[in-house]
């Protein structure tokens, strides 16, 4: 972990998140206000689909990017439970911004699976859980951190 060669391909988790669609302009009225509330910019596409980018702490971007879905392939319902991905998890700035978010999401009558709460027996996560348009469950989660930097109470 600490030679040059593997901190410079490594910094951040995340570089992008690919999701389809079955519902390009439904996916388009989900995402983009939820993604503005994230901070998230909108980018330019030419092949049909959605992106929003936003700048991680070590100065690369990171990205949501929407594809349309082919008409004919068959519309599968997610399923937390299923092999494969359960949820996608998104930052907070604070608590409040959680609360922004949940209630930015009911204005859309969107899904909410949990609202705003302290979840998994800790009190440091405060957290909203929904689905998109296509069923993909979707958190907004703030940690609180200690002085130190780590996670767990002050």
């Amino acid at each position: 972990m600490g030679d040059p060669e593997h901190r410079s391909h490594s910094a951040g988790f995340v570089n992008h998140l690919r999701l389809s669609v079955s519902d390009i302009a439904a996916a388009d009225r989900f995402y983009d206000p939820l993604m503005r509330c994230l901070g998230f910019s909108r980018a330019p596409r030419d092949d049909g689909g959605l992106a929003w980018g936003t700048m991680d702490a070590s100065g690369r971007m990171q990205w949501l990017i929407l594809t349309p879905s082919p008409a004919e392939l068959p519309r599968l319902r997610q399923t937390d439970t299923a092999p494969g991905l359960h949820h996608i998890a998104f930052n907070a700035r604070d608590r409040a911004h959680v609360d922004r978010v949940h209630d930015m999401l009911r204005q859309q009558s969107a899904e909410i699976l949990e609202p705003p709460g302290e979840y998994d027996d800790e009190p440091h996560c405060y957290a909203v859980f929904f689905r998109d348009p296509d069923g993909v469950k979707l958190e907004v989660l703030h940690v609180r951190l200690d002085s130190a930097g780590r996670t767990g109470e002050r």
